[in-house]
């Protein structure tokens, strides 16, 4: 079936993007950075988020948003509510005894491993700062719209979609199309891809109301605060003062029994007055302003591609809110998928680079839904722990922020490092497949991105040189690399090796004792180098020899090295055109 008659006007964008909550509007955000700011996100919603959802940000996620150059704001909108040092506790009830701490300091020892720090702040107050930085950046986003039908083919995807104002209809023809529309996708249903996990575990319940809770809270909790008692299991998120925010029910009534598993199930006020009253455990007087149910799930997407249309987001994988995972992992995938397609459109890549967003975030996605899975038995369900139930051991929320890995022809392994999809990022090494991870770092012909002179200041968290495409970090002593690089972007002054691959960012490390520690977490020399994507992701590294200065054929050497390299990254060689087939085959198959 068609999906418009050929009367209705038609809309030529190079990538529509269904539903601008967060992780649709910090997609268009990071194409429009790239500048490819043509593209159009469509929502259905009249506005951003009103509801004060997803209030926890990973550090990885920030600094995706300090790339976008939102950190400074969005820490100074969080402070105004939370306390930077905010955590997460468990009570029996809020005015009664505690329970314990998951977590006393949601920021303690990221300093380590991390320029970016944990922080809350809820959709209802982040989206408007996204919304803001989006349109400066000319990004196009379109409220009150919805899609009706699409349809797609070798070269694109045509869609139809409707303003739910006025009825006007209108067609988009998209190179591609990234379902960004929640986890009641209507893309991903249509395209008949099954959801595989863990199954509805509870429909759940979110209570939003108003109450001055100060007495219970101030000077004691602040954060996250988990119930568990015989009426009720969930927790509260609740601001600094103690007179804002909501109450997410999971179960209620008889621990164990059938029907404590559907709290949000035909809800009334009364009953929902009755399981407030149980979790705060004192007379308060308090007014419910909603009832919110919803289903609480740990489930991916069997793959996250259908040729030329991506799945982001919840549309992808969907989880329960404990840690915070489901919308940092949208981000993330929004993050992955960005700089893929903004080198595509230009050009300077194989489309089939873009196949390998699933190879890369399918591992992670599944690793994050069994994580969440693990969080939410042990601190709301621990009744359903069975003998029989499978379920793996919980790790360190570090190891699932700044230790997720991939495995992709976008890098040079095909295979996870050391056989794991998460790592300790205090202690693990940077290598082909993992994050940037977290060093202090000096270097030549560079500056931060707070634009301080790392020659003339002290080192700069490496983060601050990543981003913005491709960066060949290397040794003092890499003299053929450093060349290699600058060949590779014409300046050597004998043109440009590589005419139709995009620009590498080419940094010297300096001769500093404080860069030992680059050299031993990045296991290379001062002769060597590594190769970081834009997105952060260390793509290749040589740890390098010792050579005699001047050397013009191990300079070629590292030229033809170098250039074959970025042919391989961006699937523009024939072994990457071929690896690169074979890993959306396995998406198709849901080996990923």
């Amino acid at each position: 079936m068609a999906p418009a008659s050929s009367d209705i006007s038609v809309l030529e964008t190079p990538v529509l993007i269904i539903g601008s909550s967060m992780v649709g509007m910090t997609l268009s955000a990071l194409l429009a950075q790239k500048g490819i700011s043509d593209c159009l996100t469509i929502e259905k919603h009249s506005s951003t988020a009103i509801h004060p959802r997803a209030a926890l940000f990973h550090p990885r996620t920030m600094q995706i948003y300090r790339e976008l150059g939102l950190y400074d704001a969005m820490k100074t909108e969080s402070y105004k509510h939370y306390d930077k040092h905010a955590g997460l506790h468990a009570v029996e009830t809020l005015a009664g005894k505690s329970l314990g701490t998951w977590m006393k300091d949601i920021n303690e020892g990221l300093e380590e491993i991390s320029p970016t720090s944990r922080l809350f702040l809820t959709q209802q107050m982040f989206e408007p700062l996204l919304r803001e930085h989006a349109v400066k950046h000319g990004a196009r986003l379109r409220f009150s719209t919805e899609l009706v039908d699409f349809t797609q083919d070798a070269e694109g995807v045509t869609a139809v979609i409707r303003d739910t104002e006025s009825g006007a209809e209108q067609r988009v023809r998209a190179r591609y199309m990234v379902a960004c529309d929640g986890n009641r996708s209507f893309v991903r249903t249509k395209l008949g891809i099954p959801m595989q996990g863990h199954g509805l575990l509870s429909h759940s319940l979110t209570i939003y109301f108003r109450a001055d809770l100060s007495r219970f809270v101030e000077g004691k909790y602040n954060g996250v605060i988990y119930v568990n008692n015989p009426e009720i299991r969930g927790f509260f998120r609740l601001d600094k003062t103690g007179r804002e925010g909501f109450l997410a029910v999971n179960t209620a009534g008889v621990r164990g029994s059938e029907a404590s598993r559907f709290p949000g199930k035909d809800i009334t006020n009364e009953r929902a007055r009755e399981i407030l009253r149980a979790a705060i455990g004192a007379d308060v007087d308090f007014e419910i302003t909603l009832l919110s149910p919803w289903s609480a799930v740990c489930d991916a997407a069997e793959r996250f591609q259908d040729g030329r249309i991506l799945l982001a987001g919840d549309a992808a994988h969907i989880v329960t809110p404990n840690g915070g995972f489901g919308g940092n992992t949208g981000i993330q995938d929004a993050h992955n998928i960005a700089w893929k397609i903004a080198l595509v459109l230009r050009d300077q890549a194989h489309p089939d680079l873009i196949n390998t967003y699933g190879t890369e975030r399918w591992p992670v996605a599944k690793k994050m839904i069994d994580q969440v899975f693990v969080r939410y038995i042990v601190r709301t369900a621990p009744e359903l722990e069975t003998e029989d139930l499978e379920m793996e051991d919980e790790v360190p929320e570090p190891w699932l922020e700044l230790g997720y890995q991939y495995h992709s022809h976008a890098l040079t392994t095909s295979e996870l490092p050391d056989g794991s999809v998460v790592s300790n990022p205090a202690i693990a090494k940077a290598a082909p497949g993992t994050m940037a991870h977290h060093v202090l770092l000096s270097t030549t012909n560079s500056k931060s991105s707070s634009g301080v002179d790392p020659e003339a200041a002290n080192p700069v968290p490496i983060a601050d040189l990543l981003g913005h495409g491709f960066v060949l970090l290397c040794g003092e002593k890499a003299l053929p690399w450093i060349r290699a690089g600058r060949n590779l972007n014409g300046e050597s002054g004998t043109g440009k090796s590589g005419q139709d691959l995009p620009k590498v960012q080419v940094h010297q490390v300096t001769p500093a004792v404080a860069n030992n520690h680059f050299y031993e977490k990045y296991q290379i020399t001062p002769h060597g180098c590594v190769l970081i994507r834009p997105d952060g992701f260390v793509a290749w590294a040589e740890k390098g020899q010792e050579v005699g200065d001047g050397n013009e054929g191990l300079t070629d050497d590292a030229v033809a090295r170098l250039e074959g390299l970025m042919r391989t990254i961006l699937c523009r060689s024939p072994r990457g055109l071929e690896s690169a087939d074979s890993d959306n085959a396995a998406i198709k198959l849901g080996k990923l």
